[in-house]
């Protein structure tokens, strides 16, 4: 590696730690003012907010990476172009693709290091965040709600739905078991909890409801049998924020063996793949730009990668919501846009002029 080539490298290192730290912790205050409000009444200590702050940090580290990394890029070869610096160098026999490859490859590592702070730290701490939110609001742990709505089929004659599902207490609430037979229900049953005891699912305090025999009976306990479905609920996290992508990989699989298809927490899922890849994106949308363009002063050019961040995030979300709305394939929809803007810079790289 040439010398001005580690310089430059060095100083794309530099920008990318000061600018992504730098906005992930202002990120993160603004979020504190904002939960501030409306938990000041809880009278929450100075320890807890500041350890929220530490808990939500990480996830704009992580969301703002991609960003910084266009930012350092257009500052780092704005100002070399800026200052004639490119041209010195082709005029000295320097190819200038090849300058920019040790700095694709960088991107690449950034793409791997965004995914590795979500899997291991961000997705971590918004869970712990999120209970410690709770936990100032209601004064004790957070109950874990799955979903306002979980449904699973055990066995081919029995669909069961509940309202929500404690991990603590093992307890399924608000329970309704639809007994089927030849494709019609002869049977429901309804309780305001179910337990495991013995081995087994016991619906406590309920009613049965005999649709065959147009009969109604209260009950005390009815045991529904075994429920390996209902492993499926039993992880810690409740949504696409506080899990890595291992475990929402995982909890995706256990939903579809329990024939319960999610398409929002698919679409998440590979979210989880495709974000860090905008890194890549945005390195090659940099070196596209500052080398193709004379670039301004630095705050020109952060004000430029902020305006294609915006436009990426928008163009991003929008893809997001028409996956969520099963518009788009689970698959396609978080990866479309990334696709599309980085064969946008890879045809400007290409384009580049020797």
């Amino acid at each position: 590696m040439s010398v001005i080539v580690r310089h430059y490298v060095k100083s794309m290192l530099l920008h990318v730690l000061v600018i992504s730290v730098g906005f992930a912790m202002v990120m993160g205050t603004f979020e504190v003012i904002d939960k501030l409000d409306k938990i000041v009444k809880f009278s929450p200590s100075f320890s807890d907010m500041v350890m929220f702050w530490l808990y939500i940090t990480p996830k704009y580290f992580k969301y703002l990476l991609p960003m910084s990394v266009l930012m350092a890029t257009l500052m780092v070869f704005g100002q070399a172009s800026r200052y004639n610096e490119l041209i010195a160098y082709k005029a000295a026999g320097g190819r200038i693709k090849r300058l920019f490859i040790p700095f694709i490859a960088i991107a690449i590592l950034l793409s791997a290091a965004d995914f590795a702070v979500d899997e291991y730290v961000s997705s971590r701490f918004n869970l712990e965040a999120n209970n410690l939110l709770y936990k100032i609001k209601n004064k004790r742990d957070r109950l874990v709600y799955k979903t306002t709505d979980i449904w699973f089929m055990e066995k081919k004659d029995m669909i069961v739905n509940a309202n929500f599902y404690d991990p603590q207490q093992k307890a399924l609430y608000y329970v309704t078991a639809f007994i089927t037979k030849e494709n019609g229900i002869t049977e429901i049953i309804k309780g305001k909890i179910c337990v495991w005891e013995g081995g087994r699912w016991v619906v406590h305090g309920g009613t049965r409801y005999d649709a065959e025999k147009l009969a109604i009976k209260p009950f005390d306990a009815i045991p529904l049998g075994e429920f390996s479905a209902i492993n499926v609920y039993e992880e810690n996290e409740l949504i696409a924020d506080e899990m890595p992508f291992s475990e929402l990989n995982k909890y995706n699989k256990r939903l579809k063996a329990a024939g319960y298809n999610n398409q929002k927490s698919l679409v998440d899922m590979y979210a989880k793949l495709a974000y860090p890849f905008t890194c890549l994106v945005m390195m090659l949308l940099g070196v596209a730009i500052s080398s193709r363009f004379k670039m301004g002063s630095g705050l020109i050019n952060a004000g430029i990668a902020i305006v294609i961040s915006l436009l990426y995030w928008i163009a991003y979300a929008m893809a997001i919501s028409f996956g969520y709305s099963g518009m788009f394939g689970p698959l396609f929809a978080p990866w479309i846009v990334p696709l599309m803007f980085a064969a946008t810079g890879c045809f400007l790289y290409m384009k580049m002029q020797e």
